[in-house]
């Protein structure tokens, strides 16, 4: 297959990383962005435009969409180019594959077998039509309002915020540009009239230009990121653990070191090359860096040197990121990219943002590709009704119509249930009435119960163990509005379990790693013996269920005679009440001809094993709580619920969103570092 590969300008103006500063990263722990300079400051592109930089049909890299990745992979690294406009069969631009699309493919073990057009209809593209307007300038933009839009893009989330696509006004392709691009500009002696005198010395070539030698005579140090800063990597990772890194953090360049020196710097640019190059994700991090050809010049500068220094350094070696090192040293102290130079301006100061991360698929997805979840009680159901449906149907919710009028959709939980089993309700009284009587205050739905469908996993676990008010108990369900939001307009009830299992099926590495359940064990999430209620084998239904109401908990532990153990659980209940089993039944007799040891050894997991696995688990088996195993005793040393599932996974909405994400922290390495 002949590829489009148009090398317009030389090498030595290509660039070898796609740009991700901490200035502009979109979920770095404690970040800085530099906020768009104010009106009247002076621009420090001195009103150089796009079409000024970029001449028109200067495409470089153009891709279709029935080209292979590996094929586009090498079309990126051969011809210099940090991303490509992707077009279809009739030549219409419909995206941009980044170098951050190739790095995210490799880290997700995609095949260079395969096509564009399966990665952009996967969802993890970067670039697909759907940002394009975004990303889209004309010719005539400055590219001071570029830099801006560059910030704006990163901001907004996860997007290409480090290139634009540039058309012309009948939307035509002109080029793509990219922030190397963009600290050429400050550079460029045809752009400039004199490189060697300053603008208030030396009127300029072009009209109402001024060279940047304001900006340019500031120092690396006043816009690196500082050591601190900077996320590291130990030599002993794979090539996907140091990629993970990247993604994560959405930082493009992270440093190899350990206690003896920093390795190297491994960016986007390298994943591209890997990946072409048919490299396996499995590979010691520093074996492929010893064995790396160095194709550019020297990555180092000194912090004091000139922005002017740093430009012309990145664009005689066609890189975006210098590791910066102190004055006569190779002691370093901090990097700095193309999108920090471009960004430099004096006038814009440091503006930190949110870092609360939403991952996962939204509720509303979840809830259409569930029948059940939408299932509504029928009005006048009785209670007996209302757990044969929900036993049947593996929920521990419903929406019960009501003959309210004003309201007639409210919210029946097992809990729900359980309390009038207790309460001794007869089985053949209504829902509703007991929805409505004194004895439980259920005649309207909590406001922070109700939420959109646009709300993604890692907010909805928040959302049920409500973290922002603190006198709110954890509720396991939430009510998905429609499109008349609280006024009745419901489009399915969601719980913890449903959390479980859009935990399990996401199919993303990356988008799991989000979540923070990739990584984090049962033994870190479950809840130890000595916080479960226990119930003994000869205590009444009513007894055990008691006991769930009154320590706030769904599940008690018991355990028999002969060593074997059970789990109670509001699920019993329905099942008890479905099946007219009386509240004076004793536990042992309950479960004597329902739950032998093979059915709970359904239950039992391993303590290591990883928090997807056991939403795995739940989501296959449908179970609310896994019984964790010691596996020296074979003994249960804790229950591990859904609604745990949800607080492993509900720190990722914090002010901290690597709280739960330990393995993170260490990423920052040892204080000082000496390149080798």
């Amino acid at each position: 297959m002949e590829l489009k590969v148009e090398a317009d300008r030389p090498s030595s103006e290509r660039g070898d990383e796609t740009m991700g500063a901490a200035a502009t990263s979109t979920a770095a722990v404690g970040e800085a962005v530099r906020a768009p300079a104010t009106k009247g400051v002076e621009d420090v592109f001195g009103g150089l435009t796009v079409g000024q930089l970029i001449a028109p049909g200067s495409v470089g890299c153009k891709l279709l969409l029935h080209y292979d990745l590996g094929d586009a992979a090498s079309a990126l690294h051969a011809s210099g180019k940090t991303a490509a406009a992707v077009a279809d069969g009739d030549g219409i631009v419909v995206g941009l594959l980044t170098e951050n699309d190739v790095m995210r493919a490799f880290f997700e073990g995609a095949l260079v077998t395969s096509r564009l057009d399966a990665w952009f209809d996967s969802g993890m593209a970067r670039a697909s039509d759907l940002a394009m307007r975004r990303l889209t300038v004309r010719p005539s933009t400055p590219l001071s309002e570029i830099a801006e839009r560059m910030v704006s893009n990163a901001l907004a989330g996860n997007c290409a915020c480090h290139h634009v696509l540039v058309e012309d006004d009948a939307g035509h392709l002109w080029g793509v540009l990219s922030a190397l691009d963009m600290v050429q500009a400050l550079i460029r002696p045809e752009t400039w009239a004199d490189s060697s005198t300053p603008s208030n010395q030396k009127d300029c070539s072009k009209p109402g230009m001024k060279a940047p030698w304001a900006t340019l005579s500031m120092s690396v140090k006043d816009v690196m990121k500082s050591r601190d800063d900077v996320f590291t990597c130990p030599p002993t990772n794979t090539m996907k653990e140091v990629l993970k890194v990247l993604l994560m953090t959405k930082q493009n360049s992270a440093l190899v070191v350990d206690a003896h020196g920093i390795y190297g710097i491994v960016t986007p640019r390298d994943a591209v090359k890997a990946f072409a190059d048919g490299e396996e994700s499995s590979e010691i991090i520093a074996d492929w860096l010893a064995k790396k050809q160095q194709a550019s010049g020297p990555r180092l500068i000194e912090s004091t040197a000139s922005l002017a220094d740093a430009a012309a350094l990145m664009t005689a070696n066609g890189v975006n990121h210098l590791v910066v090192v102190l004055p006569g040293t190779l002691e370093a102290v901090g990097t700095v990219s193309s999108l920090d130079l471009a960004l430099c301006d004096k006038a814009r100061t440091p503006l930190l943002r949110s870092t609360a991360q939403a991952a996962g698929p939204t509720v509303g997805e979840l809830v259409s590709q569930q029948w059940h979840l939408t299932a509504v009680c029928n009005q006048g159901a009785t209670l007996r009704e209302a757990a044969c449906l929900l036993f049947a149907s593996g929920r521990t919710s419903t929406a019960l119509a009501l003959s309210d009028e004003a309201a007639p959709l409210r919210l029946l939980t097992e809990n729900d249930i359980m309390r009038a089993y207790v309460y001794g309700w007869e089985p053949d009284a209504t829902a509703e009435s007991w929805l409505v009587a004194k004895l439980i205050p259920r005649c309207s739905i909590p406001q922070h119960v109700l939420v959109p469908p646009s709300v993604r996993l890692t907010e909805a676990a928040w959302l049920m163990l409500k973290a922002p008010k603190p006198g709110i108990d954890a509720c396991h369900h939430l009510v998905v509005k429609g499109a008349k939001g609280s006024e009745g307009g419901w489009l399915g009830v969601f719980s913890a379990l449903d959390l479980a299992r859009g935990l399990a099926a996401i199919g993303s590495e990356l988008e799991a790693a989000r979540t923070g359940a990739d990584q984090t064990r049962v033994r870190a999430a479950m809840k130890t013996l000595e916080v479960v209620p226990t119930c003994k084998p000869a205590n009444t239904l009513r007894q055990a269920f008691s006991t769930l109401i009154d320590s706030r908990q769904n599940a008690a532990l018991v355990t028999n005679d002969d060593g074997s153990h059970n789990l109670v659980t509001p699920r019993c209940c329905l099942q008890a009440l479905a099946e007219g089993v009386s509240a004076d039944c004793t536990v042992v007799d309950f479960y004597g001809p329902r739950g032998g040891p093979a059915e709970e050894a359904l239950r039992e997991v391993a303590p290591e094993l990883p928090l997807l696995d056991a939403a795995a688990v739940m989501t296959e088996r449908t179970l609310h709580h896994l019984v964790v195993m010691d596996p020296k005793t074979s003994r249960p040393m804790g229950v591990l619920s859904s609604l745990d599932v949800a607080r492993a996974i509900a720190s990722m909405q914090s002010q901290r969103p690597f709280a739960s994400l330990g393995w993170l922290w260490a990423c920052k390495g040892p204080s000082t570092c000496t390149v080798w």
